[in-house]
C-alpha cells in the first residue's frame, strides 16, 4: 500500500499551494482503516467545502467533495491541485 502514499515532493507541492492561495483554509492528513492516505482539505469563500485527495490504484489521483457531488481526477498531483484550485468558485 506504500505505492499509494503521498511523497514528500507531492506533500512540498501541497503545502506551497496551500500557503499561495487564501481560500484554502485548514488541511489534514490522516490514513483510513483500509490505508488509504488521504489530504482533507477545508475550502473558504461563497460555497465552503470539503475536499479529499488520494491516489488512483495503478497511476493518478482523485479528489471528492464532501457532502456534494464533485468528482476530479488527473495523471499528475499539479494538475489535481488546478482542478480543485479552479473548483473554489464553481457552484
Amino acid at each position: 500500500m506504500a505505492k499509494l502514499m503521498f511523497t514528500d515532493e507531492e506533500l512540498a507541492l501541497f503545502q506551497a499551494r496551500f500557503e499561495q492561495n487564501k481560500n484554502w483554509l485548514q488541511w489534514v492528513r490522516v490514513t483510513n482503516r483500509d490505508g488509504l492516505d488521504i489530504l482533507s482539505l477545508d475550502i473558504g469563500g461563497q460555497d465552503k467545502k470539503t475536499v479529499r485527495m488520494t491516489k488512483k490504484e495503478g497511476q493518478g489521483y482523485l479528489a471528492k467533495c464532501v457532502d456534494e457531488w464533485g468528482l476530479a481526477v488527473a495523471s499528475d498531483f499539479e494538475s489535481l491541485l488546478d482542478s480543485v484550485d479552479e473548483g473554489k468558485n464553481a457552484h
